[in-house]
């Protein structure tokens, strides 16, 4: 991620100073690189999955180790503290890669994984609701060569804590709130919102949260969201060559970005739901307008309908950006969320793939991944991270943001588009024999060599994304994406509540027909769709061997068969013609 990184690299160094199904297994084992392959059978609640393509089924045997490498445990505030670096080399648990991390925790960690250290980080909120980027255990001395401001925010039994800001972004407390709605709405913990931190709920502390955000850095000319020119959802700013980089001051360029306002949006529509769920429906009305509102400006002010994608800023008033046009420069980053969390309508969803993937192409990068097409000029940025296009936040393949718009590809009808780009990366990822910070412009893996929001985010992809696992406290969901793929085997525990779901998929274009075994130990009923192969049209349909009646269901370019159904262990067949 962001330049604050890169010099925290040297200090990092100094202080580290069914038989398919066995294969399924292995993200939930931990087994690391391919050899994962050969591990004996997951647990009975494990986590894996199995397609029968070797590329796709090789990604998930670096999700778990990844992770792993990344642990981090120490006593804070609010007691024991559990969560994630960002990169092995990265000693900080911060808010906005720890955020992106659920989806994938969730399903190999238990609670304390989740929560802990989101109550930590609240529990450092500042008076007027601003939250660090980052906490870590030891002094401040050990950080300032990269974040110049470091500080010390506790200190007991001899255990010291620092963290610090990145002021050129407006993502953390945004961040902070994605986390915790994530968290609540799998455990459907209404109780834990109550929970007091240094004397406010965990709710009131969110709550303060977004209201900074948009008492601080609203620009009310647009309605949208302010922070600094940086390279689309990076921190490094046009200014220095130095650290200074990462924070704002009277030379700093203000922008009203896309990654910014997107997140937002997503964090003020979720903070509304959790004012629901705990029976607050005054204040959840409040932030859906506040949310609607963001979503109109996005759209009046950063949708190019010629260009067919969202622009990644527009400059603001203050100190002049680099001078140079970049309306035309396509940033993967923003784009994605925009798509990924409703900011984009159904059209916009398709003409914003389709750029993405011309794009790719046209500028030889080796998968979708690549961050901003094209990358700026060499010296825009003068910090020697991001000088040179085609690295670090300039035009870089990062699977961070490509994981989240391939699951917004999945989830918006892109999914045959979003598979085969899956599958580049999931190439990439076992040539590199990791999951890397970033990667150059024809995919040589640089920066951690095992990169946890690479993990999360791909992670996303697979068990939300091409398996369709929605798994909550609202019960399941299911949306099968394998469509014409011959097979496919998938399973998923949730630690923090117990709840598991399986399923066993085929495909037999000879026949017509595709099968789906499935089973959860969720009460209740929910939806159950299978993605139809092209131009195919189901005829019959049976669910444990009798008629059961189904709708078509379309979303974009895909076709879904849709059956109401329990989740107790059943089969669903689906005759084709």
């Amino acid at each position: 991620m962001p330049a604050r990184r890169m010099a925290r690299v040297h200090h990092a160094r100094r202080s580290s100073r069914a038989a398919t199904l066995l294969l399924a297994c292995a993200c939930g084992l931990g087994t690391a690189g391919p050899a994962a392959a050969q591990s004996p059978p997951a647990p009975p609640r494990g986590t894996g999955y199995a397609t029968g393509d070797a590329v796709l089924d090789g990604l998930q045997a670096y999700l778990r180790p990844t992770l792993d490498a990344n642990r981090k445990s120490f006593a804070g505030a609010t007691g024991p503290v559990r969560g994630f670096g960002a990169g092995e080399i990265y000693p900080q648990v911060w808010l906005r890669d720890s955020a992106t991390l659920v989806p994938l925790a969730r399903y190999l960690y238990g609670r304390e994984f989740l929560t802990s250290w989101i109550e930590e980080h609240l529990a450092h909120q500042a008076p007027d609701g601003a939250l660090f980027d980052w906490i870590a255990a030891g002094p401040p001395e050990v950080f300032v060569d990269n974040a110049p401001r470091a500080r010390e925010i506790h200190r007991a039994g001899g255990v010291v804590l620092s963290a610090d800001r990145n002021t050129t972004e407006t993502d953390q407390e945004s961040s902070a709130v994605d986390a915790a709605a994530q968290v609540a709405a799998l455990t459907g913990d209404v109780a834990w919102l109550r929970r007091s931190v240094r004397g406010r709920t965990v709710l009131e502390r969110l709550d303060a949260a977004l209201r900074f955000v948009r008492a601080r850095y609203f620009d009310g000319e647009r309605g949208l969201l302010t922070s600094a020119f940086t390279a689309d959802w990076g921190d490094v700013s046009p200014v220095y060559a130095d650290q200074r980089v990462i924070y704002t001051d009277e030379r700093t360029p203000v922008v009203a970005g896309l990654y910014t306002n997107a997140l937002f949006y997503r964090a003020a529509r979720a903070l509304a739901g959790l004012h629901r769920a705990a029976g607050q429906p005054a204040r959840a009305a409040t932030w859906e307008r506040e949310a609607a509102a963001v979503r109109a400006a996005v759209q009046r002010h950063l949708w190019q309908e010629e260009r067919g994608f969202f622009r990644m800023h527009v400059p603001l008033a203050g100190p002049p950006p680099p001078a140079l046009d970049d309306s035309d420069f396509f940033a993967l980053g923003g784009n994605a969320l925009a798509l990924l969390y409703g900011v984009a309508d159904q059209r916009q969803v398709a003409r914003v793939a389709e750029v993405a993937e011309r794009r790719q192409r046209s500028m030889g990068l080796s998968t979708i991944a690549g961050v901003l097409l094209p990358p700026y000029p060499r010296g825009v940025f003068p910090h020697p991270i991001m000088s040179e296009p085609f690295t670090y936040q300039n035009g870089g393949q990062w699977d961070w943001f490509a994981g989240r718009f391939l699951l917004a590809e999945f989830e918006r009808g892109e999914a045959q588009r979003a598979r085969a780009q899956l599958r580049e990366v999931a190439g990439r990822v076992a040539r590199n024999h990791g999951l890397h910070e970033w990667a150059t412009r024809h995919g040589e893996g640089r920066g951690s060599p095992r990169y946890a929001g690479s993990a999360g985010a791909l992670g996303a992809a697979l068990f939300q994304g091409l398996f369709g696992i929605d798994l909550g406290a609202h019960g399941l969901r299911l949306r099968v994406r394998l469509g014409d793929q011959p097979r496919g085997e998938v399973r998923v525990h949730q630690p923090a509540t117990g709840a598991y779901v399986e399923y066993s998929y085929s495909y037999a274009p000879r026949d017509r027909a595709m099968t789906l075994t499935y089973e959860s130990n969720l009460p209740g009923r929910g939806t159950l769709g299978l993605l139809l192969p092209a131009a195919a049209t189901p005829s019959t349909v049976k669910l444990g061997g009798r008629p059961h009646p189904f709708e078509l269901e379309t979303v974009g370019r895909d076709r879904y068969v849709v059956v109401e159904t329990g989740w107790t262990r059943q089969r669903l067949e689906v005759a084709l013609r």
